[in-house]
């Protein structure tokens, strides 16, 4: 095992993972249980067996949390923009009118 891996085991399989930059292990291995336990719903959920299966639904409903995380974000973005603009713009004002 290289510097560059963090071995966990998942599935009862012992698996290198490359280590992330700024995550610490302990960090990387609540993410390995994150994806553990994913697994395990997906697999009480469907009664699917077929581990590649089970690791491509898995690897799917992360994306799709991660495409929602990013709207909402987004979202989040524009209306503190926006926000941010009007308070400009009254700041403006009242600087415009202290001047008269």
């Amino acid at each position: 095992m290289s510097n560059n891996d963090f071995e966990a085991t998942v599935r009862g399989r012992v698996i290198k993972f490359p280590v992330v930059d700024g995550l610490t292990p302990l960090e990387l291995s609540v993410i390995v249980s994150q994806v553990e336990e994913k697994i395990k719903a997906i697999e009480e959920k469907t009664k699917v067996v077929d581990t590649s299966k089970l690791a491509i639904m898995a690897a799917f409903d992360f994306a799709v949390e991660l495409d929602t995380l990013k709207q909402r974000s987004n979202t989040n973005l524009e209306a503190d923009t926006k926000k941010l603009d009007e308070m400009v713009s009254c700041l403006e004002k009242s600087l415009e009118e202290s001047k008269e």
